[in-house]
């Protein structure tokens, strides 16, 4: 299984089922210091005591060991491993400090040291775990790879005690697939990144290098500075970003950057604004001052300050990033369109002028709708996830607003409670409102009836709306039509409906239709599942 896909099977797991959060172990973090202190204490113990030394099992020199196990971080990369192996063996519900021991006796125990634990069972254990682990990192295998702690470290997923959520950023990335995916994930760890020397995340400063320059070799320990931490390079060789070949005997390794590599990483190093770009921002800040706020426990006054600056300043900043990039691709567009007026009139074959300046036009035009069409996508990616709400209010707020915009009473039949529906509320109140809007278009000025009724059925799984005017009604022919984007039987946009059909049929799960109303009009049918959930 590739690193992508194991990574979405973790966030997929980490995802909660509406209205229960997902309880799962945190994930163990090693700190790569740890790890290499570990090797370090033991190789000094091994000189120390080696007469009394279980048998190396690689027959080396504990100078030969240490340069072993340090070539590529191996040491970092086992140790890692080991936590994942731990994990899913005797170290279900360990600590950290329980698992970190676990880790140094078992480097102790592979580079021929006779530590044990009072358990030989258990020491068996560690002992057999070893060897996946260190059969995994002799060579560059996506399965030793700890998705759970890269993911922790993206901040895609969110650790508090026992609790591990899904963030916004892991959400997004499992929207994505393919080449999108990947760009998510660049986007993601260079906008966190400390620094060359990050093992979990690339910096903007190695992407200009592997941009600059697309082939290294260099003999070990001879690293040239500014290039990828030993575990970025695995990861991004994981995601067909780079190649590596290593030559043990010489102690040499050659580096390469892939197709696809340069295609993704050269819109890493130009850090420029980019609707991914700006959206992975906007996240990391709300994550950090969320993360602030917790820590500070500020009032709720000076955190709602806070954030709506932070909301304000991102909003502006994409404004203007939208403003730029849709000017810039115009602007050959309108020259186009110019040099086309002018030589049209000139020519002795207009036909000919038109098809040689249709190309850019067309070109121009199709990117400005690529690039809706990405944001589109990337602002739904972004979106909250669904919550539990009472419909009472929803549908109030949707009559209020038609009564003051139109000036028309609407007649109401509304039960005093209705079941929790889940969903996001302010689409439902826009949906809804958009179909009380039809209906007082629709109905005659002098002589007008609109009716909502609302009412829990099917034991109340489910809550039924209706709206009915007394207008021209629907063709039958055209009641199924009516949702689909772009169609208007007066003229208009023709997305009022469609937006109706979108939020209770695609995001609720529900069904929505138009029939006769026995008032003469239309009638407009909602049904929506309910939550299953007690009123608080």
């Amino acid at each position: 299984m590739s690193f992508l896909d194991k990574l979405s099977e973790y966030l997929r797991d980490m995802a909660p089922s509406p209205g229960r959060p997902k309880v799962a172990a945190v994930p163990i973090i090693i700190d790569p210091a740890f790890a290499r202190s570990a090797l370090i204490r033991a190789l000094e113990r091994l000189e120390q005591v080696h007469g009394t030394a279980k048998e190396s099992p690689y027959k080396l020199s504990p100078e030969q060991l240490f340069k072993r196990w340090q070539q590529d971080d191996r040491v970092v990369r086992f140790s890692r491993r080991m936590a994942q192996l731990l994990r899913a063996s005797i170290g279900r519900n360990a600590s950290q400090e329980e698992i970190e021991s676990w880790i140094e006796l078992a480097i102790a125990r592979q580079v021929g040291l006779s530590d044990g634990l009072s358990s030989r069972i258990r020491t068996l254990e560690i002992d057999r775990l070893a060897e996946v682990a260190w059969q995994g990192v002799s060579t560059l295998q996506t399965e030793t790879i700890d998705v759970a702690a890269y993911a922790a470290a993206i901040r895609a997923t969110r650790g508090v005690g026992a609790v591990v959520a899904l963030t916004p950023i892991g959400r997004v990335f499992l929207e994505l697939t393919g080449r999108d995916a990947i760009r998510w994930l660049l986007h993601v760890e260079a906008a966190q990144s400390f620094g060359p020397a990050d093992p979990w995340r690339l910096s903007r400063e190695s992407a200009r290098m592997l941009v600059r320059q697309t082939s290294w070799n260099f003999y070990w320990g001879q690293e040239p500075e500014g290039l990828p931490h030993a575990e970025t390079f695995r990861r991004m060789e994981a995601l067909g970003l780079v190649s590596s070949f290593d030559d043990e005997d010489r102690g040499h390794t050659d580096l390469g950057v892939l197709p696809l590599g340069e295609v993704l990483l050269a819109e890493i190093a130009r850090q420029e604004e980019s609707p991914m770009s700006v959206l992975a921002g906007s996240l990391i800040t709300d994550l950090t001052l969320s993360t602030a706020d917790a820590a500070a426990e500020r009032t709720a006054e000076s955190t709602s300050d806070v954030q709506v600056s932070a909301v304000a300043e991102a909003t502006a900043r994409h404004s203007r990033m939208v403003a730029h990039e849709i000017r810039n691709m115009l602007v050959p567009v309108k020259t186009a369109l110019g040099a086309l007026y002018r030589e049209v009139l000139i020519a002795e074959q207009p036909g000919e002028v038109v098809s040689r300046r249709s190309q850019g036009i067309d070109r121009g035009i199709d990117s400005v709708f690529r690039f809706i069409e990405q944001l589109v996508e990337l602002s739904r990616f972004a979106a909250t996830p669904p919550e539990a709400f009472d419909l009472l209010p929803v549908i109030r707020d949707a009559i209020s607003a038609v009564e003051n915009e139109a000036g028309q009473r609407i007649e109401q039949v509304l039960p005093a409670t209705l079941p929790l529906v889940s969903g996001h509320r302010a689409r439902v109140v826009m949906a809804l409102t958009n179909v009380l809007r039809n209906a007082a278009q629709a109905v005659p000025p002098e002589s007008p009836a609109i009716h909502i009724q609302a009412e829990a059925v099917e034991g109340a799984s489910a809550v039924r709306i209706s709206v009915e005017d007394n207008g021209p009604g629907v063709p039958e022919s055209l009641r199924r039509a009516i949702f689909e984007e772009g169609f208007s039987l007066r003229g208009g946009s023709g997305l009022g409906l469609a937006l109706v059909r979108e939020v209770f049929e695609k995001e609720m799960k529900g069904l929505v239709a138009c029939d006769a109303s026995p008032l003469g009009g239309a009638r407009f049918v909602m049904r929506i599942p309910t939550t299953g959930m007690e009123r608080p």
